[in-house]
């Protein structure tokens, strides 16, 4: 009985050390790959802290039974090793989260990369923002993108009449944007994605974007030297769109995919954190919020303090091309997603 005992501990120990990475899985079993997508793993996966808190909390009251049983009864040696597990396995849940960054300023600093007729150093701000069919106002958004100097600015779930007050708003402060979109599947706002490009970054021209049930706009420089930019919003992993939801992000993260496309800033509401195995190997992309210091913030639900949700909107850039310098999450509106701002700098530059 004390052999199966040990046993149950060990295996209820590995268990619960391989939700650090269910995609660990598979070098047990060349089969077992791919937990991170299936239901209803894809959404505790995505909520870290969550979990994180569950495993602190199981592993006070597993401690607790092991030291009564200890003093009690002169037995729980075997509870006692489990409650130290699980206490490490959430403490691991809690490093994963720190390592990705809990760094949130609020705001960049001043921005001196490109404007009109004088590159700066270069840099590009990004800023993405989910305004839930335009429940976060245009006012909101300008106030936003102006102060910060954002160059690009892709918004999910908006659209493009309310993408173009905002260019408005942005041009009565001297910034001039183009405006594209895209409308998916889905009934305007939600299935529209619009994004707004800064003319210090030149002429652009709307090309196809990637094949996504919601819409994903794609704009490329007419004179093909600049950034391609991508604004895309995945299908969520619920319901009957749980198979859309791994598609889209599979058509999504082709893009970064070695010998594709050259120069990519990518931007969104992704549906999908850095949990989840289509996000955690992105070719020669990088993650903008992680690599700046912020990437464990959450940015949604704002019903929850930002250490609390997902980080599940994101800007990913070519990494050979782009490196990220800063983040910031901002809350703003009444959408029930934060806002992302990424701060992009080229690689090699020396300014």
């Amino acid at each position: 009985m004390r052999a199966i005992g040990w046993l149950l501990v060990l295996v209820i120990s590995g268990a619960a050390a391989l939700t650090l990475d269910l995609e660990w899985a598979v070098n047990l079993h060349r089969d077992w790959s791919g937990w991170t997508t299936v239901a209803p793993v894809s959404q505790v996966i995505a909520m870290r802290s969550l979990v994180a808190i569950g495993f602190i909390v199981l592993a006070v009251i597993t401690l607790v039974v092991g030291i009564v049983r200890k003093v009690g009864f002169r037995g729980g040696t075997r509870t006692l090793v489990l409650g130290l597990a699980l206490a490490v396995v959430g403490v691991g849940h809690g490093w994963v989260l720190t390592e990705r960054g809990l760094d949130n300023p609020g705001r960049l600093t001043v921005d001196g990369g490109v404007r009109p007729g004088d590159l700066g150093t270069g840099e590009i701000t990004v800023l993405t923002l989910n305004t839930l069919g335009g429940r976060t106002g245009v006012e909101d958004v300008a106030e936003l993108a102006g102060p910060n100097g954002a160059d690009v600015v892709v918004l999910p779930e908006t659209s493009r009449a309310t993408a173009e007050e905002l260019a408005a708003a942005l041009a009565a402060s001297g910034a001039t944007f183009q405006v594209f979109d895209a409308a998916g599947a889905q009934d305007e706002p939600a299935g529209s994605t619009a994004m707004l490009v800064s003319a210090a970054l030149g002429e652009y021209v709307q090309t196809p974007g990637p094949d996504t049930r919601f819409g994903a706009v794609r704009a490329e420089p007419a004179t093909g030297v600049g950034p391609v930019l991508v604004g895309v919003h995945p299908a969520p992993p619920s319901g009957d769109l749980h198979d859309v939801w791994e598609e889209d992000l599979a058509a999504v993260t082709a893009l970064c995919a070695p010998r594709t496309t050259r120069g990519l800033i990518l931007a969104g509401d992704l549906n999908a954190t850095l949990d989840h195995a289509p996000l955690q190997d992105i070719g020669r992309c990088v993650h903008g919020a992680a690599g700046a210091g912020a990437g464990g913030v959450a940015t949604w639900p704002t019903r929850t303090p930002e250490w609390l949700g997902a980080a599940i909107d994101h800007v990913i850039a070519d990494g050979e091309a782009y490196e990220p310098t800063q983040a910031a999450v901002v809350e703003v509106g009444g959408s029930d997603h934060r806002a992302l701002l990424v701060r992009l700098r080229p690689v090699g530059s020396d300014r």
